[in-house]
C-alpha cells in the first residue's frame, strides 16, 4: 500500500467502456454509401441497457441513411457476437475493452481472437469509468475514502461487476496504488443492475463502472462521485479528479467500444462500413447525444489503425494483469 500523501501526485487516467454513435438529420444523399447487401445487423454483446447498445440505438438511424439499407438492432449476442457470421458485409458488431482486450490478452482459452475471429473496423467511443461511494457516509472524497478504509479496514464492501471485468483489475489499481481498503460483496450477481441495487438500499458501499450507469446513481442522489477514470476530467462532474491525477499509473484509460466485422469480411465492405461510420459520428448531432451518456465519440484512423490499437491494449491489460494477480478460474 503506498503512502497517503501520494495521492496528491501525478494523474491517473482509466479506461473504460461504451461504444459506437449516430444521428443526424440533415443528410446529404451525394455523399451516402451504398452496401451491396439488402439490411445491415447490429450485432451488441450486451442487454440493451448497456451503453454500448444504447449507442447502437443512436447510430442506427443515421447508418440507414448513409448506407441506404435498413439496419436491424440484435442485443445480447453474448462475447462470441459476430463470430462465424456470414463474411458478407450485412453483419457488424458493437464491442468492448474487455471482451475485445482483457479477456482475449489474459485467458488462454479465451474462445474469441478479435484480431482474426473478427475485423476491426474502428474504435467508436472512449467512456470513462468511475468509482462512487453510497451516499450517508460522510464520504466525499477519494482521501477521505483512503482514511475511512485504513482507519476502518475491510469495513466497506465493494463489487466490479463480474470478476472478469476491467472494473476489476481497475479497484485492483484503488487498492495497490493508493490504499483503500475494501471488501468484495461475493453475493452479488454478475452485472451494473444488482450492485447499482445495493448502492441505492444501501447494503453495498462502492463500485465502479461504465459512467453511463454511474450517471444514473449520482443524478439520483444514491451515490457520491470520487474518481474519473479516465485520461481527463468528465465535462459532467469537473471537479472530480482522474486516478492519474492522484498518483495512480497502471490503470489510468477507462473504458472504450468499437465496431467489428466477422472474419474474411471483404477489404472492400470494411472500408465502406468504415466511412459509413466516419460520417456519422462526425455528425455534431451524435456527439452530442454521445455527450449526453458520459462518453465521447474517439475514432480510429483506419480498421489497420485500430487493429494495432487492440494489439496494445492486450499487452498493456496483460501486464496489468499479471501484476494484479487477475485470474478467471
Amino acid at each position: 500500500m503506498k503512502a497517503f500523501n501520494k495521492i496528491r501526485g501525478a494523474t491517473f487516467y482509466i479506461l473504460l467502456a461504451g461504444l459506437l454513435i449516430a444521428c443526424s438529420t440533415d443528410t446529404d444523399t451525394s455523399t451516402a454509401i451504398e452496401l451491396q447487401s439488402d439490411a445491415i445487423e447490429i450485432l451488441t454483446a450486451f442487454g440493451e441497457a448497456g451503453s454500448s447498445s444504447k449507442t447502437a440505438k443512436i447510430i442506427a438511424p443515421k447508418l440507414e441513411q448513409y448506407l441506404n439499407s435498413s439496419v436491424e438492432l440484435k442485443f445480447s449476442q453474448g462475447s462470441i457476437a459476430g463470430v462465424g457470421a456470414p463474411a458478407d458485409g450485412k453483419t457488424i458488431v458493437m464491442s468492448t475493452i474487455g471482451l475485445m482486450a482483457l479477456l482475449p490478452g489474459v485467458v488462454p482459452d479465451y474462445p474469441v481472437n478479435s484480431l482474426t475471429d473478427l475485423r476491426p473496423i474502428t474504435r467508436t467511443t472512449g467512456t470513462p469509468d468511475m468509482l462512487v461511494v453510497r451516499s450517508g457516509l460522510g464520504i466525499n472524497t477519494i482521501e477521505e475514502l483512503v482514511v475511512y478504509t485504513n482507519e476502518n479496514p475491510n469495513e466497506l464492501s465493494y463489487f466490479h461487476v463480474a470478476p472478469t471485468s476491467i472494473h476489476r483489475l481497475e479497484f485492483a489499481a484503488l487498492f495497490g496504488e493508493l490504499g483503500v481498503r475494501a471488501t468484495l460483496d461475493t453475493t452479488r450477481s454478475n452485472g451494473n443492475d444488482d450492485a447499482m441495487a445495493g448502492i441505492m438500499d444501501g447494503t453495498l458501499d462502492l463500485m465502479a463502472s461504465t459512467s453511463p450507469y454511474m450517471t444514473q446513481l449520482i443524478s439520483s442522489g444514491a451515490a457520491v462521485p470520487l474518481v474519473v477514470i479516465h485520461p481527463t476530467r468528465m465535462p459532467l462532474f469537473p471537479e472530480v479528479p482522474t486516478l492519474l491525477e492522484l498518483g495512480a499509473t497502471t490503470m489510468s484509460s477507462g473504458s472504450w467500444a468499437g465496431v467489428f466485422a466477422p472474419g474474411g469480411t471483404s477489404d472492400e465492405d470494411l472500408d465502406r462500413m468504415f466511412k459509413a461510420l466516419e460520417f456519422a459520428m462526425d455528425d455534431p448531432e451524435i456527439v452530442s447525444a454521445i455527450s449526453a451518456l458520459g462518453m465521447e465519440v474517439n475514432l480510429s484512423e483506419s480498421p489497420a489503425d485500430f487493429s494495432r490499437f487492440i494489439e496494445t491494449e492486450m499487452k498493456r491489460l496483460r501486464s496489468a494483469a499479471e501484476e494484479y494477480d487477475f485470474r478467471t478460474d
